[in-house]
């Protein structure tokens, strides 16, 4: 009787344990996303397949891979694998996502990929190749103005769903999903609206 109720004992203590575990997750996960605007929405099956279809094709020049929110490292993962000679870094600010990034590239063993847990507004992206993101439009007015003053000629920026303002996109990949969704690419400079000049 008495193992019996030991036993009970630790499930109620296993179970509760879990809950405040998840509950604590959860509540981390919706403080990050208010501060941030966007939750760390992982990245659909139907748009990784569309852009993995396609980004053969940019021709990258050298340099790192930027992907400003990781989130769950959908993409991040697959860019490492997909660019062995490039560094990726993904900037996620979420303290979870961050963690399961870096344990799952810990069993990964993808020496080209890191994980860097700040806002990426800060760091600079001169060296990028490549930026991919899927943020929400706040953020790609935000970026607009980060683009246009470190991104290099010759470097690519791919955006899920949000388009920058203002930019011609070079292309448009069009996911296989409900919803269409379409991915942007654009190319430094030529998707970048010609600066005006004040007439002498």
């Amino acid at each position: 009787m008495a193992i019996l109720r030991y036993v009970m004992y630790m499930d109620i203590l296993f179970y509760t344990f879990f809950f405040i575990l998840l509950m604590w997750i959860l509540i981390s996960i919706v403080v990050w996303s208010y501060k941030t605007g966007i939750s760390p929405m992982p990245t659909a099956p139907a748009v990784n397949k569309a852009l993995f279809a396609n980004i053969s094709f940019l021709n990258l020049t050298e340099g790192k891979i930027y992907e400003l929110g990781a989130g769950w490292g959908t993409l991040a993962f697959p860019l490492a694998r997909e660019y062995p000679s490039h560094k990726i870094i993904g900037y996620e600010i979420s303290f979870f996502p961050y963690v399961y990034c870096l344990i799952r590239q810990h069993f990964s063993h993808l020496r080209n990929l890191q994980f860097s847990r700040q806002n990426f507004f800060h760091p600079s992206l001169k060296d990028a190749a490549l930026v991919v993101c899927y943020l929400y439009p706040g953020a790609m007015r935000k970026l607009k103005e980060k683009f246009e003053k470190e991104l290099k000629p010759g470097s690519h920026v791919i955006s899920n769903t949000f388009a920058i303002p203002g930019w011609t996109p070079y292309d448009t990949w069009i996911a296989n999903d409900l919803y269409q969704t379409k991915i942007y690419v654009y190319r430094i400079p030529g998707s970048m609206p010609l600066k005006k000049t004040l007439a002498k």
